[in-house]
């Protein structure tokens, strides 16, 4: 009898051990299944994310190849039935469009190297004024009338990459002459140990649901507020990410009444912030004597 119901039990223990050795193996296998599924899923999105960058890449490049070709073309075929004007006029286009090109190229490329942290960096003291004198003539030529105000001292030395500087310049004056109004302005000041530049327009603005995600990669504000559809939403994700690797910022405010204000700060160089600083303590003295006299 006692054997009988010690086999019995050992039966029962077996049985319950195989049961839940089967629950398990049935637990992993769903879960492997599960796994498999997210990873397809992943795949379709990533592949999908891949097929659409390709053709936004490719749409974005086209445009203005097209433009360099046709212009070309036209001066190549017959330069003499042009005027000097519209010969003028034609190279200007060729060359902004080629400018926009390069713009393009460098966004493209820049983006897996700062997911990467592999973006090699050259900082040096330069100045910010020359900068700007350098790149608005190619962003702001005669045939994009604006009242272009540019309110910037000469002298303003930061501690930065110029090409790097560069480039935040170009994506900034970029998206203010394509999205902005009539009027532009770019002004400067020192904020601490840094110098922001503020660029502003008078245009559509950006609504308040729309404004977390212009600095997200491929998002363009051209979704209800006025805006072209042109570029591929790189430029100002790429001009954060640019700033925040040299120690600074950019960031986004409202204009009032309407517009947009897109501000960037630079770090000033430790030279510019020493002079800076005795300038202070002089004026301090200077204000001290008199306040004794």
């Amino acid at each position: 009898m006692i054997l009988n119901e010690l086999a019995a039990g050992m039966g029962l223990t077996v049985y319950l051990a195989m049961l839940g050795a089967l629950l398990l193996a049935l637990g992993a296998l769903l879960w492997a299944l599960r796994q498999r599924r997210i990873a397809e899923t992943s795949f379709r999105g990533a592949n999908r994310l891949k097929n659409e960058f390709v053709s936004m890449v490719s749409h974005e490049l086209r445009t203005p190849l097209t433009s360099i070709a046709g212009f070309a073309e036209a001066l190549r075929v017959d330069w003499e039935a042009h005027s000097p004007e519209e010969r003028d006029e034609f190279l200007a286009i060729i060359c902004r469009e080629a400018d926009h090109l390069s713009t393009l190229v460098e966004d493209i490329l820049v983006v897996p190297r700062i997911e990467a942290g592999r973006l090699d960096l050259e900082p040096q003291v330069m100045d910010i004024s020359e900068a700007l004198d350098e790149i608005v003539p190619t962003i702001f030529t005669p045939a994009h009338r604006r009242d272009l105000q540019v309110f910037v001292p000469s002298g303003v030395k930061v501690y930065a990459d110029p090409k790097r500087v560069g480039q935040i310049l170009r994506n900034l004056l970029a998206n203010a002459r394509v999205h902005g109004g009539d009027a532009v302005s770019v002004e400067g000041t020192y904020i601490g140990t840094h110098y922001q530049l503020t660029v502003s327009d008078n245009g559509a603005g950006v609504p308040m649901e729309r404004r977390a995600a212009i600095f997200q990669e491929f998002e363009q504000g051209s979704a209800g507020d006025a805006r072209s559809h042109q570029g591929m939403g790189l430029g100002l994700p790429i001009a954060r990410k640019l700033a925040q690797q040299m120690g600074g910022e950019l960031w986004f405010e409202p204009r009032f009444p309407t517009g947009s204000r897109f501000c960037v700060s630079l770090p000033l160089s430790q030279t510019h912030v020493g002079a800076m600083n005795r300038s202070m303590v002089a004026s301090a003295v200077d204000t001290t004597g008199l306040s004794w006299g």
